[in-house]
C-alpha cells in the first residue's frame, strides 16, 4: 500500500499536513497485524482454539522535513511544529490518509516517543531533516473515512418534472417505502457497531429494530412526538442513546428495554426488520457505520 495525502492530528486539534515540505520517504507498513490465539490442552493430539484477539498495531512513519525555504527561522519554526503536534501528551493521534488507489481511510494511534530527528549529514543537511514517528495503536482497526448510510423506513419523493396536475385529482408528492425489511451489507473486514436513528414524523410508541438472522432486538420503550429524533450508538466503548426534542438533547439510555441487544453489523449481508407498537407509518429509521479493516 502506498500512502498519499497524509494528515496527522492530535487530541488538541493541531495538524501536520503532508505535501510541500513534509514528505514520506518510505511507505507506512500497516499489514502483518499480529493476533493472540488462546489454546486449551485436550486429551488427544494438538489443542483446542478458544478465542482470538488482535494485538495492538505497532508502526512507524519516516518522513523528510524539506528545506524548501532558505531561511533558518522558517526551518526552526517547522521543526517546532512537528514537536508541538506530535507530542505524546496529546494522544490519541488521528491519521487520515489516501492510498494510491484513491481510497481514503483513518485510524487512531498513540505516539510512544517524541519525534526522532537524527543528526549526521545523511540525516540532516541543507536539503532535508529526517524525522521518525513511532506509534502503538490501542485500537488496531483502520476505518473507511466515509460512513455508510442506510435508510430503512423512509418517504420516497414522487415530485418530478415536467409537472402535470390533473384537474380535480391533485398530485402525489411522495409515498412511503412499503417494505419493513431491509438488507444491510457490511463489506468491511470485521463486524462493526453502528449509529441507529429513529425519527418520528408524528406520534408513535416503542420503536424497535430486529436482526432477522440472529433474532437480536433493540427496543426503545418510550413515546415519541412529532419531530423527535433518537440516536443510539452500538459501538463498543461508546454506547449511548440520545433524544433530540425541540433542539434540546437528553439521554434516554434508561429507555432501552432491558432485554435489548446493542446490535452489531456482521461482515456480509445483514437482514433487519423495524416495528413500533403504534404509529409505525410515522417512523423513519436510518443507520450509519464506518467499515473496519485489519489491513489495507
Amino acid at each position: 500500500m502506498i500512502v498519499r495525502d497524509l494528515i496527522i492530528t492530535n487530541a488538541s486539534g493541531e495538524s501536520l499536513v503532508f505535501g510541500d515540505h513534509l514528505k514520506l520517504y518510505e511507505d507506512i507498513e500497516l499489514s502483518g497485524l499480529k493476533a493472540d490465539v488462546s489454546m486449551a490442552e485436550i486429551s488427544g493430539d494438538g489443542a483446542s482454539a478458544q478465542k482470538t484477539r488482535l494485538d495492538t498495531r505497532d508502526f512507524e512513519i519516516p518522513f523528510l522535513l524539506h528545506r524548501i525555504v532558505d531561511d533558518k527561522v522558517w526551518f526552526e519554526d517547522k521543526r517546532q511544529d512537528i514537536f508541538r503536534v506530535c507530542n505524546p501528551k496529546k494522544n490519541p493521534i488521528r491519521l487520515d490518509f489516501k492510498t494510491d488507489a484513491e481510497q481514503e481511510y483513518y485510524m487512531h494511534a498513540e505516539l510512544t516517543a517524541v519525534p526522532v530527528m537524527p543528526r549526521g549529514f545523511e540525516n540532516s543537511n541543507h536539503v532535508w531533516q529526517k524525522v521518525l514517528l513511532q506509534f502503538d495503536a490501542a485500537d488496531p482497526y483502520i476505518y473507511a473515512k466515509d460512513e455508510t448510510l442506510v435508510e430503512l423506513a423512509m418517504w420516497v419523493p414522487a415530485f418530478e418534472f415536467p409537472l402535470e396536475i390533473p384537474e380535480g385529482e391533485g398530485i402525489e408528492m411522495g409515498y412511503r417505502n412499503p417494505t419493513l425489511i431491509t438488507n444491510v451489507i457490511n463489506d468491511g473486514q470485521e463486524d462493526s457497531g453502528m449509529i441507529i436513528k429513529f425519527k418520528a414524523n408524528a406520534g408513535l410508541t416503542n420503536p424497535s429494530l430486529v436482526n432477522l438472522d440472529t433474532y437480536e432486538q433493540l427496543t426503545l420503550k418510550m413515546a415519541m412526538l412529532a419531530g423527535d429524533e433518537v440516536e443510539i450508538s452500538t459501538y463498543r466503548g461508546n454506547k449511548y442513546a440520545r433524544l433530540i426534542r425541540n433542539n434540546v438533547t437528553t439521554s434516554v439510555f434508561g429507555k432501552i428495554d432491558y432485554l435489548s441487544t446493542f446490535l452489531q453489523l456482521r461482515t456480509g449481508d445483514n437482514v433487519f426488520r423495524y416495528n413500533a407498537d403504534t404509529g409505525i407509518d410515522n417512523l423513519e429509521i436510518s443507520m450509519r457505520f464506518s467499515k473496519k479493516f485489519v489491513g489495507v
